[in-house]
């Protein structure tokens, strides 16, 4: 899907993008958060245990964040905006602002 956004349509696509990242920090966050919790209340057998599923925890959240962003060039901004769209890291609300013709391409391609 390749689609020029206008000038307008960048300074939106930047705050989307801005507001999925860090939504993405936020559920990565919540998620450590539950492991630390479990750790406190004796949930696993031992400190390693504990520590080894908190690693892999954050290591997997990084390696799907700069799976998704690192690198992101304009022309892949609508693409990833579509991605967190359907994900659920942004609204409808925030996507409703871009021109007529840009709302209709994130249109098809959420219908694919």
């Amino acid at each position: 899907m390749y689609h020029q956004l206008t000038k307008p349509d960048k300074k939106i696509a930047r705050h989307c993008l801005d507001k999925g990242l860090d939504a993405e920090f936020r559920e990565g966050l919540e998620k450590f958060e539950t492991i630390l919790r479990d750790w406190r209340e004796g949930k696993f057998a031992n400190n390693k245990e504990a520590y080894h599923r908190l690693f892999e925890a954050v290591h997997k959240k990084d390696t799907a964040i700069a799976r998704r962003y690192d690198g992101l060039t304009g022309s892949r901004w609508l693409i990833t905006i579509v991605g967190i769209l359907r994900d659920g890291y942004i609204s409808k609300d925030d996507v409703k602002d871009f021109s007529d013709e840009t709302k209709a391409v994130i249109d098809r391609s959420l219908q694919v």
